[in-house]
C-alpha cells in the first residue's frame, strides 16, 4: 500500500468526521431555533391570556388594580389583586362587616368550597363555558339544558375539600385562596400556566385559561 493512498484514506477520514460534525452542529441549531420559537409562542400566548383576564377585570367588572384603589374617590372601591404573574383574584365580599374577624386562610389549611369552574375566553363566563361544579342549582341547570356537552353527568354536589400548598388543587387555586377568609366569595382567574397547561380535561382545551367562582365554606387548621 503505498504512501499516496495512505494519505488519500485519512483525508477521506477527516472529511468524513468534519462532515459528520458540522450535520450534528446543524441539527442542534434547528432544534435550538425551534424550542425558541416554541418557547415565545407561549410567552406570547400568556401574555395575551394575562391582558384579556385584566381587561375583563378593569373593563366588564370595572375593577381595579390593588394598589390603585388608594388613589380612586369611590369609597370601598371593589378591586383584583394580581396574586402571581397567572392569578388573579377579586373578593366580592371584601368590605363585609367584620370580615376581619373571619379565620385567615393559610398554607395547610383544609378548605371546603363550593364553586362553578369555567373556560375563559374573555367575556362574561356563562353555562355555555362551564366545565365543572358542585353546586346543586347549576348542575340542575346544565342537566335541564338542551345543548349542554357532558355525557353522563356525574358530577357531585359534595363540598370540595382541599389541603392548600400540597399540589392538591391547580396552582391558581393553591395561589389565590391562601390570604382569603372564612366565608368569603372569591373570583378566581387563571392563565393556562396556573390551570391545566397543555393538557386536555374533559371538555377545557389545551391552552385555556379558566375561571373560578368559589364560595368557602368552611376552613381547618
Amino acid at each position: 500500500m503505498t504512501t499516496n493512498y495512505l494519505e488519500k484514506i485519512a483525508i477521506f477520514h477527516i472529511f468524513a468526521r468534519y462532515m459528520t460534525m458540522k450535520g450534528l452542529l446543524y441539527t442542534a441549531i434547528v432544534i435550538a431555533t425551534l424550542a425558541m420559537c416554541g418557547c415565545n409562542d407561549n410567552v406570547d400566548m400568556l401574555t395575551t391570556q394575562k391582558d384579556n383576564i385584566v381587561k375583563y377585570l378593569t373593563s366588564s367588572r370595572r375593577l381595579v388594580a390593588e394598589e390603585d384603589k388608594d388613589n380612586v374617590i369611590q369609597e370601598n372601591p371593589p378591586f383584583y389583586i394580581a396574586v402571581s404573574q397567572s392569578t388573579f383574584r377579586h373578593i366580592t365580599n371584601f368590605y363585609a362587616e367584620g370580615r376581619e374577624e373571619w379565620s385567615l386562610i393559610e398554607e395547610g389549611d383544609i378548605v371546603d368550597i363550593s364553586f362553578n369552574a369555567y373556560v375563559f375566553s374573555g367575556s362574561e363566563p356563562n353555562l355555555s363555558s362551564l366545565y365543572w361544579s358542585n353546586i346543586p342549582a347549576t348542575i340542575s341547570a346544565v342537566e335541564a339544558s338542551n345543548n349542554h356537552p357532558y355525557d353522563n353527568l356525574v358530577w357531585s354536589e359534595e363540598p370540595l375539600i382541599v389541603r392548600l400548598g400540597k399540589g392538591e388543587v391547580l396552582r391558581g387555586l393553591d395561589e389565590a385562596l391562601v390570604g382569603c377568609r372564612d366565608q368569603d366569595s372569591v373570583q378566581v382567574y387563571m392563565t393556562s400556566e396556573a390551570a391545566y397547561g397543555k393538557h386536555v380535561l374533559g371538555t377545557v382545551p389545551k391552552h385555556s385559561s379558566v375561571a373560578w367562582y368559589i364560595k368557602i365554606l368552611n376552613v381547618t387548621k
